[in-house]
């Protein structure tokens, strides 16, 4: 064998194990594709009730750790599930730290959101385990937020529908001034 070609190969496995690096490194830790299953986000996602189709959705990783101020009401997040931490789940951020929100399944009282926590909730709420079921969520749990789908080709670069009207009446952001109005 020539040298020749032991140094083009040499070189060609050099840049191979060199792009799965950078390859691993930012699908790993800035962004990937996500694959959402289930209804509890419908319509914003998986909008079809046709369970052989799915959304895959681009998903921004850099909302962990110090960067997790860059999270807001009404973003699409995946997170640990505080139940199970090997399953993933998709909800929609409702309330941050300080905010008050009403549960739905406590019209009469509030919650008010502790520091370093939020609530989340499905966009289609009775197919939905959220916030509701078990509480605020560690911010710390949040893998990364949803961007755009990319999957379906339908539904390619179609922007997430925004958070719902009628949940937005049931939050009050840094405790609100008409959180007297639902104290029990």
């Amino acid at each position: 064998m020539s040298t020749t070609s032991q140094l083009f190969r040499r070189r060609l496995l050099v840049g191979a194990v060199a792009a799965a690096s950078v390859w691993i490194f930012v699908t790993d830790n800035i962004v990937s594709l996500q694959m959402i299953n289930g209804r509890s986000m419908q319509p914003a996602l998986n909008p079809d009730s046709n369970r052989l189709k799915r959304d895959v959705v681009v998903v921004d990783k850099l909302v962990r750790g110090a960067l997790s101020t860059r999270l807001k009401r009404g973003d699409i997040v995946t997170f640990a599930s505080p139940s199970d931490p090997d399953r993933c789940l998709v909800k929609r951020i409702i309330a941050l730290p300080h905010d008050c929100v009403v549960p739905l399944s406590s019209p009469d009282s509030y919650v008010r959101i502790p520091k370093g926590q939020c609530w989340v909730e499905g966009d289609e709420s009775f197919h939905s385990g959220d916030s509701n079921t078990f509480g605020p969520i560690p911010i710390a749990l949040i893998t990364a937020r949803a961007l755009r789908p990319v999957w379906p080709p339908s539904r390619f670069g179609a922007r997430l529908q925004p958070l719902p009207e009628w949940k937005k009446t049931r939050i009050y952001p840094n405790g609100g001034s008409r959180l007297s109005e639902h104290r029990p």
